[in-house]
């Protein structure tokens, strides 16, 4: 969300976005064409782990290609980030009485003064760590018409099976709950340009809160829900073409709302540790208070809209947060950049240089990245693809034309089928778009 940070968040934000807020979380410490800047129970399966669950079973048939509008097609566009996962550790809240030894990052108090335990949760493998975590899908201002998710198989990692489902013609999910509010939501219409309430999506199963001393597990059954652990792969059909005026704050009454399209992926155990992430002084978002360098977020494609010099409705940020490197990409166009200044087939440019890109930037994590990469705001439909890889420790976002999907796409656009080969998997992470088709 793009707002400055003020401590471990922007505290004045967290009881509005709770609700539905304001605006998004990434950009506005940003430079300018540069990096951006009480309940209590649980333990799933152990009290000390790394709570990743096997994949859940793949679904028995695939979703099938979707009626898109008509649009000017475009060359598409991907962010490569390279270089994913590193030992390290973040903040975890746990359920223990104040002066417990347990306690050893953290012995203080929440944002609401309440009791705050936290420990350092050391995690050792480097296979996309953090991001091999449970993540939840976050959504605010997009009209979704389709959803896959797609995990490698247990008995067999070279194959990906579909684990996770919804389309807009039958509006349920399959293993896919979608949270508003408090309650979970099987039935989902989809169109979120109505309201800038923010939508948490993960798999229908109970997140198991165990015995309440080891693992902090608010009483919210909305979120309390498994996120997906290790690979996996995200595809969204949809739509950031609305007009701004009709966007409503989430708590109604009419007024205007913040119309920035926000797409996230968050580690579950930042919305389940109290206050959906907004718990500022209480969450493992972050270990200095500034930067995202705790337990994981990935910002997939946010537009800035903060009326200040970060914000520009025409263009998108993508970036990565985590421990390993604190924030990388999420840069932003802001006010100096205009729409009109590319061609109409351009998906991805470089902020810094303010030129469309011939092939698509790579973003070593702990490395110099290729320019300064952000998205121009599409207009019309457009399959958004998120792949995680733990193989080639690789996260991969693209944005591609339903009129032009390039060859390493096809096995998967627009039939969005029951399992993948891993030669699909591969041919996705080599995408360079727009070149390298």
């Amino acid at each position: 969300m793009a707002r400055k940070l003020l401590g471990a968040f922007a505290f004045v934000s967290l009881l509005v976005f709770a609700c539905g807020g304001s605006s998004s979380d990434s950009s506005s410490s940003s430079n300018l064409g540069g990096p951006g800047g009480s309940g209590g129970s649980s333990t799933p399966g152990t009290s000390d782990g790394d709570n990743k669950t096997p994949p859940p079973p793949p679904l028995g048939s695939g979703v099938g290609g979707y009626p898109v509008d008509p649009s000017t097609p475009t060359l598409g566009g991907t962010m490569t980030f390279t270089n994913v996962g590193a030992p390290g550790f973040w903040p975890r809240r746990i359920n223990r009485e104040a002066g417990d030894p347990a306690c050893n990052y953290k012995d203080g108090t929440d944002t609401w003064g309440g009791h705050c335990c936290m420990k350092e949760q050391h995690e050792e493998g480097d296979k996309l760590a953090p991001f091999d975590q449970e993540m939840t899908l976050i959504l605010k201002a997009i009209d979704v018409k389709q959803v896959a998710v797609y995990q490698p198989a247990t008995s067999d990692a070279a194959q990906w099976g579909l684990v996770s489902s919804w389309d807009r013609r039958n509006k349920v999910g399959q293993n896919l709950g979608f949270t508003q509010g408090n309650d979970q939501q099987t039935t989902f219409e989809g169109d979120l340009q109505k309201s800038d309430c923010v939508w948490y999506l993960a798999q229908t199963g109970k997140f198991d809160c165990g015995d309440g001393r080891d693992y902090y597990c608010p009483k919210d059954p909305g979120v309390n829900r498994l996120g997906w652990t290790g690979s996996k792969l995200f595809v969204l059909l949809g739509s950031m073409t609305f007009d701004d005026a009709g966007v409503q704050k989430c708590n109604g009454g009419g007024a205007s709302g913040s119309p920035g399209p926000w797409v996230a992926l968050v580690a579950s155990e930042l919305i389940r540790d109290g206050g959906r992430k907004w718990n500022g002084a209480c969450n493992c978002y972050s270990k200095t208070g500034s930067v995202g360098d705790g337990c994981g977020e990935i910002n997939l494609f946010e537009v800035v809209m903060d009326n200040n010099e970060y914000s520009n409705r025409e263009f998108a940020s993508t970036g990565v947060r985590s421990y390993q490197k604190g924030h990388v990409g999420g840069n932003v166009c802001g006010t100096g950049c205009s729409r009109g200044a590319f061609a109409d087939d351009v998906e991805v440019l470089d902020a810094c240089s303010k030129t469309a890109y011939a092939k698509g930037p790579e973003i070593p994590v702990g490395g110099d990245a290729n320019g300064c990469p952000v998205w121009r705001r599409p207009v019309g439909d457009r399959y958004f693809v998120v792949l995680l890889d733990e193989v080639k420790r690789t996260i991969q976002v693209a944005v591609i034309h339903p009129s032009n999907v390039p060859s390493a796409a096809a096995s998967l656009l627009p039939a969005l089928p029951p399992s993948l080969g891993r030669d699909t998997i591969d041919g996705l992470i080599s995408l360079r778009l727009p070149a390298g088709k």
